[in-house]
């Protein structure tokens, strides 16, 4: 039996792929932990345009994962896989990864062999000729937690800077441009100067008992000079740093599931300072404040706004130390760079340039995006940026999975181990009804997660008024929980202010105890949201049987919740059964109306989710016959 290689991650090839990179870990050999689309292509010969694909991968990527190799797509025989292996081998080097120009390097060169998307890989070696041996294939995705977790360790750390920039009353691009270059040249010093102090903290049994690991990065590597060069070197600078590990702080790993189901464990946290004054010849010396004029009048016009956040994957046997210097300090340097070209993109305004890292389905470890979000989340350029990363990871491009809102929040151990608690509000409460009545129908559900909005919460006595306005509310948790938006669920006076604000109501509206309809809940969801709503409108509630159909599909396409108003009361529908033989039919209802804790037990009991029929078996009808009633439904943007 030959080498194998190991597949950890989903991977297929999808419409329009020409080049894959192939990303694992040192410490996991011929292990694929997952692979990026190569984005960035030549328009004039149709080469993959290396150094840009660096500059992206660079930070896209943890550090402490490399490059191990690549797929090239619809180039099959000995040339594709030498391509492939070239490129590999290309790209490494541009990243600075281990021996990346050495004969020794081995990559993995895959090819596709037939249309429909199989691939073959190859171990390749360069040399005249190159060396290439065929890879069996171990696909065992659901191995990963016990095979990558067990041999790395999640490291993290977060920095922020708020930049002042000194310019003139009419600055021009190269007075910006020179400016901001020179902050991030200062910041970039202070990383690299032996001031720089990291403290490191985890969740292990180890490091609770340890406490907080002091790390000098700098100066551990002037000690390891002088220890090679015959000096003797200060054992209280190899003290605690040169004997902790990064598995003594992380091991065994407490893990936390992910908004898109990924289970990561707890991080190492690692908070970077910097000493302030120094000890010279035996004196402490006080900072020093420095003065420099500026040529002409100057106002300070910009603030230049830098949060950097990077993740790593290192070794569980690395030393902190070695965590510290050879992965989280230049993973910053790296990140400020790439923030430097984000920033420089538009002078015109006041940049906020920030990072994040996603865990998106199919990915098993964090990927980090550095967005501007100087105009929003939702401004056009971003939006194309989005689409730039989708395409990168293999994303669908109707859904938002890598917004601000889709971020993995990885700062603070204790507020990751709380985070699972969950929200004061009851979420789907619909789970577990299944029984709707009707017999040999098909079931077509809301799609994804909401929150059960009702009458008295939040202090609110609107009973008897509120029920459309908690419909609404239970809607926009729809909108937030999918991660369409990252705004705050809107209570009854925003709802009304905002009526107002569009002109659709007087300002003494606001305050009130007025309803509101589908029609204003459709002004609202368009106005805070920018979500377009289809309306039905039903003439009786007898008819509402005969739009099943139409409501199936809105549940099978859209997925969203549907805002029933009727006369003075307004429901919540979460889903239709419908036996288009017979055309027997049921509702999944869920009340706002309800009063009381919350009590998922008293509120099933009780009737307030549950299937409802058009007319009951004793002839009740759920639906007033002789009330008109509409039906709001919220389509989903088709958008990143």
């Amino acid at each position: 039996m030959g080498p194998v290689v190991r597949i950890l991650c989903p991977l297929s090839l999808l419409e329009g792929d020409r080049l894959l990179w192939l990303v694992g870990s040192p410490s996991l050999p011929l292990t694929i932990l997952s692979a990026l689309r190569c984005v960035k292509f030549a328009s004039d010969t149709g080469e993959p345009d290396l150094s840009s694909e660096a500059d992206e991968l660079q930070f896209i990527v943890p550090r402490g994962l490399e490059i191990l190799g690549a797929i090239v797509v619809d180039d099959g025989g000995p040339e594709g896989v030498q391509k492939a292996g070239e490129y590999a081998l290309k790209m490494r080097s541009m990243l600075g990864q281990s021996a990346a120009s050495a004969k020794s390097v081995d990559v993995i060169s895959g090819i596709s062999v037939d249309a429909s998307g199989n691939v073959e890989y190859h171990l390749y070696q360069p040399g005249e000729p190159p060396n290439i041996e065929l890879l069996e294939i171990n696909k065992n995705s659901n191995d990963f937690d016990a095979t990558v977790w067990r041999n790395l360790s999640l490291l993290y750390c977060q920095m922020e800077f708020n930049v002042p920039l000194y310019l003139s009353a009419t600055p021009n691009a190269s007075d910006y441009t020179a400016q901001l270059v020179d902050a991030v040249e200062h910041i970039m010093g202070d990383l690299k100067s032996s001031r720089v102090v990291l403290l490191a903290k985890g969740s292990s049994a180890k490091a609770l008992k340890q406490g907080v690991v002091l790390i000098q990065p700098f100066n551990q590597l002037k000690v390891q000079r002088e220890t090679a060069q015959g000096i003797s070197g200060d054992t209280r600078k190899e003290g605690v740093q040169q004997s902790s590990l990064c598995s003594d702080l992380s091991q065994p790993p407490s893990f936390f599931t992910t908004s898109s189901g990924v289970q990561l464990p707890e991080p190492v946290e690692l908070t970077i300072m910097l000493q302030q004054s120094s000890n010279a010849n035996g004196k402490v010396t006080a900072p020093v404040v420095q003065f420099v004029p500026a040529a002409e009048n100057a106002t300070t016009v910009q603030i230049l706004k830098l949060s950097m956040a990077v993740v790593c994957m290192g070794g569980s046997q690395m030393p902190l130390v070695d965590a510290a210097t050879d992965l989280i300090l230049p993973a910053l340097r790296d990140q400020l760079a790439a923030m430097k070209r984000v920033a420089m993109k538009n002078t015109a305004h006041k940049a906020e340039v920030c990072s994040y890292q996603f865990c998106p389905p199919g990915w098993l470890h964090p990927v980090t995006a550095i967005y501007d979000l100087s105009h929003g989340e939702t401004e056009l350029a971003l939006v194309e940026e989005r689409k730039n990363l989708h395409r990168r990871l293999g994303l669908t491009l109707d859904r938002p999975l890598l917004r601000t809102a889709n971020a993995v929040c990885l700062k603070n151990i204790e507020a990751v181990a709380s985070r699972t608690s969950g929200t004061k509000r009851l979420t789907d409460v619909h789970v577990g009804l299944i029984n709707s009545g009707v017999s040999g129908g098909r079931q077509s559900l809301v799609q994804g997660s909401y929150e059960y909005y009702h009458y008295l919460q939040d202090r609110i006595d609107d009973n008897g008024w509120g029920c459309a306005y908690r419909s609404l509310q239970t809607i926009v948790s729809w909108f937030r929980l999918q991660h369409y938006t990252t705004l705050p669920v809107p209570s009854h006076e925003e709802i009304q202010q905002t009526l107002v604000d569009i002109e659709d109501k007087e300002p003494s509206f606001v305050g009130s105890k007025e309803w509101i309809g589908a029609i204003e809940i459709s002004f609202v969801l368009d106005k805070l949201l920018g979500v377009s709503c289809k309306i039905l409108n039903v003439s009786s509630g007898a008819e509402m049987p005969s739009y099943c159909r139409q409501l199936a599909l809105h549940f099978e396409t859209q997925g969203t919740p549907v805002m029933i108003g009727g006369g003075v009361l307004a429901y919540t529908l979460l889903g239709v059964d419908y036996n288009e033989l017979t055309g027997d039919s049921s509702f999944l209802i869920l009340d706002p109306h309800y009063t009381k804790g919350e009590d998922l037990k008293a509120i099933k009991s009780g009737g307030w989710v549950g299937w409802k029929k058009a007319v009951s078996q004793t002839g009740q009808p759920f639906f007033l016959q002789n009330k008109f009633y509409n039906l709001l439904c919220p389509q989903r943007p088709n958008t990143v």
